[in-house]
């Protein structure tokens, strides 16, 4: 997706996309082969400053500001953790702080994301966009 579209035309394609496949399966699974597009950071960037706290399973999260928009990068060493990242900073990816600070992850309620996972993993979706928003804000 190009960075300079805007989050609700980004949400809509996605909408669209999951539109197009009529099981939870499916889903899961196109959101796990998002995974496999994430800008991914370094190693050594994988530290207690980018760890997001509250995923079962290690996440991280980094941001660069570049020409007054932002880019995260980020990893998380489950499947189904990696392609939510990815499918939340194809997203925001390119947008300005404010946008990003103020998205409210419609997205990830109108395709009812967290009706379909365990407790857990709930409260790890949750951690992943409110360490989102606290980074976009460090920019404001």
């Amino acid at each position: 997706m190009n960075n300079n579209t805007s989050i609700s035309q980004k949400e809509k394609d996605l909408l669209a996309d999951f539109d197009m496949l009529p099981e939870w399966n499916d889903k899961y699974n196109y959101i796990m082969d998002l995974g496999s597009e994430l800008p991914l950071i370094s190693e050594e960037m994988k530290n207690a400053d980018t760890k997001v706290e509250g995923c079962q399973s290690a996440s991280w999260l980094t941001v660069e500001e570049k020409d007054g928009r932002l880019y995260f990068k980020g990893d998380s060493e489950a499947i189904l953790g990696k392609g939510v990242i990815s499918m939340l900073l194809n997203l925001l990816n390119g947008q300005s702080a404010e946008e990003i600070a103020k998205y409210d992850f419609g997205l990830v309620h109108k395709i009812d994301l967290p009706n379909h996972l365990s407790p857990t993993r709930k409260m790890g979706l949750e951690a992943i966009m409110k360490r989102i928003t606290e980074l976009a804000r460090l920019f404001l």
